[in-house]
């Protein structure tokens, strides 16, 4: 990305704000601005210690290579089978796994025993895409899990189910998780008020069923119910899903980043391939935590669209969000904006965490820059109308009459046919959201020129984070500092710069929170 140069030292930056106090003593030296952008040439930089030089360190010798068989390998058994002698070799047997689980050896747990078998997913279930659930189980009449089962379960084992107090639950799951690529994992219990965000059916209905066609069957619309059933299952034939009524159900939610550089040249093909890359990488997220599930003696569901319950709300009752201006918008403190969520229900019982307050959805009263990016004016800008319950009315006047059925054409009470009511935000117009990006671009400027999609490498960063978080005086200043720095989208041939970027594997920063093994916090 194109430099912004600038006179001014970070430090100079912060003293004027009166931020230079104790952490002066611990902080790096400033020099310019420049620092705080990637570098120009994709080459990467290693230490200063490791040296190119012109031959391999071991010494070979090309005169005595030819090209060979390449099952002459000790993964080939009959290599290794001559060795040892025939019968030798197969009375080489290792203690059974059942064996060890019963024994409760370190290393061969049920919980480890449950994220190895998951862990060797490599390639997706067939006949998966938007629109399916995938299930651990159910009733043997009913398709239950399309896919691999990889994982046997205790019963199958003969030993028992995981164990453990809910607690203990979220933190192995959650250990779990994060090994099979979420960077984020919270958790919450599905009841009461919270019933609310499942919905009545699973999936978005294209113009193919435009009246007269309207509604589409249940096979496209997929109901979603609750029944008196000890699991749950998904029936092909009906197009129903079926949860259990009478167990006590949680939500599992995680977040699933996506690079940053790429969402600075929105619109472009270079961000669609980042919005897109959370589903991709999500698909092992949600194999792996499915079969782990059913290792440890458990049920998940999930549902691949996500429009059984909304992510964002899950994300936000959970903490890894706060809510955002833009009405579709989660922010995350670590991820920002530029953050995929998604989730799955299990019956394991799992400690509820908590919401969060890092002062963002505060930030975002003082803010508007996803709104003065905004091609089609859709965003409520910095001044305009106040938070409310009520959903804004569109710009666009429809031109035809309310859709028939499921609920449409009788709304309840504050409710437009595609907004979900119960918080105070600010609403986005989505009609002239969705219409500017059909007719003229894929757009998504709004989420590329949030200001906590910022870079995280210099220690300011932290220290303006910490300032929203306590004191919101200087909101409105660190709003347009993020434009003038240049953080936002780009214009033009800087787009085309991604490609000389120094960025890591994905694009992503993995080691935000991480604290063992070597890790940075």
């Amino acid at each position: 990305m194109k430099k912004f140069h600038s006179t001014i030292s970070r430090r100079d930056f912060m003293k004027g704000l009166g931020l230079v106090g104790g952490a002066a003593a611990v902080a790096p030296a400033f020099h310019d601005i420049d620092e705080l952008t990637a570098s120009p040439n994709n080459t990467r930089k290693r230490s200063w210690w490791v040296k190119d030089v012109d031959h391999p360190t071991v010494d070979i010798d090309w005169q005595m290579m030819a090209r060979h068989h390449g099952f002459h390998s000790t993964q080939s058994a009959a290599i290794v089978a001559r060795y040892y002698g025939l019968n030798e070799y197969n009375a080489m047997t290792m203690p059974s796994t059942v064996e060890r689980l019963k024994n409760n050896e370190p290393g061969f747990r049920l919980k480890d025993y449950a994220f190895g078998s998951a862990a060797g997913i490599w390639e997706g279930p067939l006949g998966f895409g938007f629109g399916s659930w995938r299930v651990t189980g159910g009733p043997a009449s009913h398709k239950a899990y399309v896919g691999y089962q990889r994982a046997s379960t205790p019963a199958q084992l003969g030993v028992p189910n995981w164990t453990g107090s809910p607690e203990e639950a979220a933190a192995m799951l959650r250990s779990a998780m994060i090994a099979y690529g979420a960077s984020d994992v919270s958790f919450g219990e599905l009841h009461d008020d919270h019933l609310k965000l499942v919905g009545t059916h699973g999936d978005n209905i294209s113009t193919a069923f435009y009246p007269p066609k309207f509604p589409p069957p249940d096979t496209v619309i997929k109901p979603q119910v609750f029944e008196d059933v000890p699991v749950g299952y998904c029936d092909e034939k009906t197009g129903k899903y079926v949860l259990p009524s009478k167990v006590p159900l949680y939500i599992v939610t995680w977040a699933m980043p996506m690079p940053q550089e790429m969402a600075r040249t929105a619109p472009s093909m270079l961000m669609s391939s980042a919005n897109s890359s959370r589903y991709r990488r999500d698909e092992h997220v949600t194999y792996c935590t499915l079969e782990f599930l059913r290792g440890l003696g458990y049920n998940g569901y999930s549902d691949t669209n996500y429009r059984a319950i909304p992510t964002g709300a899950d994300a936000v009752l959970q903490g890894l969000a706060e809510n955002g201006r833009h009405t579709i918008m989660a922010l995350s403190p670590e991820f920002g904006a530029w953050c995929g969520f998604f989730h799955l229900i299990t019956d394991l019982p799992l400690a509820p965490s908590k919401p969060i307050d890092a002062g963002m959805w505060n930030f975002c009263h003082s803010c508007g820059q996803c709104a003065n990016a905004c091609p089609s004016n859709s965003i409520e800008h910095k001044g305009d109308r106040e938070p409310s319950y009520e959903p804004y009315p569109s710009s666009i006047t429809p031109k035809d009459p309310a859709l028939p059925g499921l609920g449409w054409d009788k709304p309840t009470p504050g409710e437009t046919d595609y907004n979900k009511t119960g918080r105070k935000t600010y609403w986005t117009d989505m009609i002239t959201c969705a219409g500017y990006r059909k007719a003229v671009d894929p757009c998504l400027r709004c989420f590329g020129s949030c200001v906590f999609n910022s870079p995280k490498g210099a220690m300011v960063h932290d220290i303006i984070r910490g300032t929203v978080a306590n004191v919101s005086i200087f909101n409105g200043f660190f709003a347009t500092m993020h434009e003038a720095f240049g953080y936002g989208v780009v214009e033009g041939e800087a787009k085309e710069e991604w490609w000389d970027a120094s960025l890591p594997a994905y694009n992503l920063n993995s080691i935000v929170g991480a604290q063992h093994g070597g890790y940075n916090k």
